[in-house]
């Protein structure tokens, strides 16, 4: 994520419509429980992008090749939301919206839509706003997992009361300063550190011509 990607994100909010959070339905998918496996292997979650040709029948596939979870990433929220809800309702696996989220009403449309987590990026939520988008993800029984590239930013998301903590890079200090309770949840293959993450975002299983193939043969491999 740059500068970029944040201002073209903060221009699409200003133009989307608000999600009125007194209508939506909790979430009964349990993220954080999938993909929680006592750290003994780390669990791939496949990252399907909204906008992909075929996403209901990769989504259908996955699930039925046991995936503990899928993540999604929604580019044009006006024209993807819609096929990201589409694919949600058709599987049975929790649902973590894995693109870029500045504000609370993002995190109602995610839930809106049917996700059952949300990434959040400590660095793009400055003083209270983690805390606040935190705790909307919470009133709706959403996962809130929160990217982190700093101890400091561990910290602010487990004062913000995050079940997941997301790690784009392994390094000692940032697994020390994850608390004992937390998940971690690895954004690159180089963060998935067996015995410290729980599980890792997996862009080469959702971009790949058959991710529930890729999916087994990532298995068969670990």
């Amino acid at each position: 994520m740059d500068d970029a990607a944040v201002r073209a994100r903060r221009e699409q909010n200003l133009a989307a419509a608000r999600t009125d959070a007194r209508g939506i339905a909790p979430s009964i998918r349990n993220f954080a429980q999938a993909i929680d496996r006592q750290r003994q292997a780390v669990e791939h979650v496949p990252v399907l992008a909204a906008s992909r040709a075929g996403l209901f029948e990769a989504a259908r596939a996955l699930d039925a090749a046991e995936v503990a979870a899928i993540a999604m990433t929604v580019d044009d929220p006006a024209a993807e939301v819609p096929m990201f809800a589409r694919a949600a309702q058709a599987v049975s696996v929790p649902v973590l919206r894995c693109d870029l989220l500045l504000e609370e009403f993002q995190v109602y449309e995610s839930r809106a839509a049917g996700a059952d987590a949300v990434l959040l990026h400590a660095r793009f939520l400055p003083g209270e706003q983690l805390e606040r988008l935190c705790g909307a993800a919470r009133a709706t029984h959403m996962a809130a997992c929160v990217a982190c590239d700093t101890p400091d930013e561990v910290q602010r998301a487990a004062a913000a009361r995050a079940v997941v903590v997301a790690l784009a890079r392994p390094g000692e200090a940032l697994f020390a300063a994850v608390p004992r309770r937390v998940l971690v949840l690895a954004l690159d293959a180089v963060a998935a550190v067996r015995g410290r993450a729980d599980a890792l975002l997996d862009d080469s299983i959702g971009s790949a011509p058959d991710p529930a193939a890729a999916f087994r043969i990532a298995l068969e491999r670990d």
